[in-house]
């Protein structure tokens, strides 16, 4: 099937991330809607990077390059948003709504919703012009982020309605003006069947982090961390699972501080490939550094943990203590210190009953976050007046 349909009123279904391989949890939380979406009747057109395919699950695809943010973030989104109205120029006027994941995919959204009279919704688990103050940025780029972060929330405020991943989201949203009365919440989740929940012979030695390696994930914190639980446990395995712009700085510093060979990072992986990674490890860590943009967010990883029967060390950042609980079902840290993380990493490798109680709780924990649910509740945000 081709990426071309008939005059029936569609919902176009956009995001930035991959969904043909899936890459990424926007992709999983875009699929789940568009999948939503369908079951109840609607035509539904996917128009995201997915492989050059035209078909997915019995949804017409218009396949497009994903961002790769490797030069320059600002300049990849640019030429993103230029393929992405290409192709959806020729279905905009018989769309009964968008449905965009992130801002990477709607920066002419505001102008194009009161052109063609559809239904913008917005679902949104990070504020990315945010995290550009917190990565690697040329002088360009300097000068360009006030303006991209006021554009930001301008889109925002735009949308009909705004899906947000935390009530810190949506107090942070208010603060900048866009109206509460059209924000729900709307927690990141998981269909808990695809995460394994058998371990691997030696998993009780293995630490994984799982996805994207740019700047605001904190991953220099975990290497900086592993040579001080290497003194205590030499066998210990670390697995840093995705690709990213700061993945080629973390083998350096792990070449540096001669941690190399306990260590396996395999770039870019398909998402069900990826989580296969689960098997060999029994702790998970989220060592996000303590900056605005991550404060406001969850995570998908963690929710990954917990469905996997994997204990969770995350940094102590407030979105995160909206779903967890410090000694519960996740082990805190102070936000930036390597110290305090390894200091984490070896008490869980050495208490194993620890361990296995922030285990169990994070899979009762986890129940509560399903991707049907949350699809069907986004999906119903959809139609709304």
């Amino acid at each position: 099937m081709s990426g071309k349909t008939n005059n029936e009123k569609v919902i176009i279904v956009s995001t930035h991330d991959s969904l043909y391989p899936i890459r990424g949890g926007g992709a999983l939380r875009t699929l789940g809607v568009a999948r939503e979406l369908q079951k109840r009747g609607r035509h539904i057109l996917l128009i995201a990077p997915a492989g050059g395919i035209s078909e997915l699950e019995g949804m017409p695809v218009i396949s497009i390059a994903e961002p790769r943010k490797q030069r320059s973030q600002i300049l990849s989104t640019v030429k993103f948003a230029l393929r992405l109205l290409a192709a959806m120029a020729g279905h905009l006027s018989r769309a009964e709504a968008v449905f965009m994941h992130n801002t990477i995919a709607a920066p002419l959204m505001p102008f194009l919703a009161k052109l063609h009279g559809f239904r913008f919704v917005l679902d949104i688990t990070d504020i990315h012009a945010e995290y550009l103050t917190v990565g690697r940025r040329n002088v360009f780029e300097k000068v360009l982020t006030p303006c991209l972060l006021s554009y930001e929330y301008f889109i925002i405020r735009c949308a009909d309605s705004v899906i947000v991943a935390t009530e810190a989201m949506k107090k942070a949203l208010c603060a900048r003006r866009v109206d509460p009365a059209k924000i729900e919440v709307v927690y990141d989740s998981v269909e808990r069947r695809d995460l394994p929940r058998e371990k691997d012979p030696g998993a009780e030695l293995g630490i994984i982090h799982l996805g994207a390696i740019d700047r605001q994930h904190g991953v220099e914190i975990l290497v900086r961390a592993i040579p001080e639980v290497l003194r205590d446990f030499p066998q210990a395995r670390f697995f840093f699972i995705g690709g990213g712009r700061e993945l080629p700085a973390a083998k350096r510093l792990a070449s540096a501080t001669g941690i190399s060979q306990a260590c396996v990072f395999t770039d870019w992986l398909p998402c069900e490939e990826a989580r296969r990674y689960l098997r060999k490890a029994c702790i998970g860590i989220i060592p996000r550094q303590d900056v605005f943009a991550n404060r406001i967010i969850t995570t998908l990883k963690i929710f990954e943990y917990w469905a996997s029967a994997t204990a969770v060390i995350a940094s102590a950042l407030e979105g995160i203590r909206e779903i967890a609980y410090n000694n519960e079902n996740v082990l805190m840290f102070s936000p930036g210190s390597s110290g305090d993380l390894a200091e984490k990493i070896i008490l869980l490798l050495r208490d194993a009953r620890l361990r296995s109680g922030l285990t169990a709780r994070g899979l009762e924990a986890v129940v509560a976050y399903d991707a049907q649910k949350a699809a069907g509740r986004i999906a119903e945000n959809i139609f709304k007046a």
